[in-house]
């Protein structure tokens, strides 16, 4: 009897399955338009240092079009990497980092919300989060309905919307600064049939929507707290959200009371 339960994907156990299949035709394919992409979502950030979170693709630089002075690269024990280690307990100092990436993070996290208030923690003050996944809402997302049950990379992942990790990071204080689509060709594991599709692209200015992958780009938004707030904003973080118009109208008062004659 074909076993049709799903178990939730653990993210140490996924990174070496994951690089495996980007060494695929289809896993290189979709790094050479993923490359493409992230030269026009990192070209105007810059910093000392960035953090990616997955490597499963060593013989690539994803920060190259950034103004990032370093980059530092985390995987699981066994990797190509910089640091080893768990991405929910992530051994970089706290407010030290401008830029996270998470390459298929969430996709294969059984903690997703802990794994983002690990990388909220690493983060400096207007650092920007990084987000690559895979989209539900494409030919990806029907084969991962139809063969994830399989337990083969990465259709065993949990494919997340947008939408939904949107208003997770909402939760954090973020600001979606862009969110796209891309790779609109079929998952299909053929050089010569995605050599066929590649004129596919083509349309992905009015279908990118359905995109196997996405990427989206949010910034962390800090307010000027005294230490003692700032320490408390910290620890309760998962559960508050801070309104903006809230934030509006302090501002105006702000500023009303610095026109004020003296």
């Amino acid at each position: 009897m074909i076993n049709l339960t799903r178990r939730k994907p653990i993210w140490i156990d996924s990174q070496r399955p994951l690089t495996q299949w980007y060494s695929s035709a289809l896993g290189q394919s979709i790094l050479d338009r993923l490359e493409v992409q992230l030269e026009g979502s990192l070209s105007e950030v810059f910093g000392y240092q960035g953090l990616q979170i997955g490597n499963m693709a060593p013989d690539r630089d994803l920060f190259k079009s950034s103004g990032l002075h370093r980059r530092i690269i985390l995987d699981a024990p066994g990797s190509q990497a910089d640091i080893h280690a768990d991405v929910l307990q992530l051994p970089v100092a706290s407010d030290t980092m401008k830029l996270v990436m998470f390459f298929n993070t969430l996709d294969f996290c059984d903690q997703p919300h802990q794994a983002l208030r690990e990388a909220d923690r690493v983060l400096a003050d207007d650092g920007q989060l990084l987000i690559i996944g895979f989209n539900p809402l494409s030919a990806f997302g029907a084969r991962h309905a139809l063969t994830g049950w399989r337990g083969k990379a990465p259709w065993n992942g949990r494919f997340y919307s947008r939408i939904r990790v949107t208003d997770w990071l909402s939760v954090l204080n973020y600001r979606v600064q862009s969110s796209d689509a891309l790779f609109i060709r079929p998952p299909i594991n053929s050089k010569r049939l995605l050599r066929r599709t590649r004129h596919l692209e083509r349309v992905e200015p009015w279908l990118g929507g359905l995109g196997g992958l996405y990427v989206l780009l949010a910034r962390k938004q800090t307010l000027p707290l005294t230490p003692s707030k700032r320490q408390w904003r910290r620890q309760q973080r998962p559960n508050v959200s801070v309104s903006s118009f809230a934030r509006a109208q302090e501002t105006a008062a702000l500023r009303k009371s610095d026109q004020k004659p003296s």
